[in-house]
């Protein structure tokens, strides 16, 4: 699972809020934290505007402590 489900639950940014700043579908959201499908360059910008204070390779990157 990605890194930016733990950064968006600590930071209480629900997974419908983002996805809808993202211009995407809440499962089309879900598909992409649990790596079934990959964030689109413009998702990648967007969610680096969303979260300035973190590395985009960071947010986007498996957390090997969680599945």
């Amino acid at each position: 699972m990605l890194r930016l489900r733990r950064v968006l639950d600590a930071k209480g940014i629900t997974m419908k809020g983002f996805a809808e700043a993202l211009g995407i579908a809440e499962k089309t959201l879900y598909n992409k934290i649990i790596e079934e499908s990959e964030f689109t360059y413009s998702e990648a910008q967007r969610t680096k505007a969303i979260l300035p204070e973190y590395d985009i390779d960071y947010l986007l990157s498996s957390d090997p402590g969680r599945t």
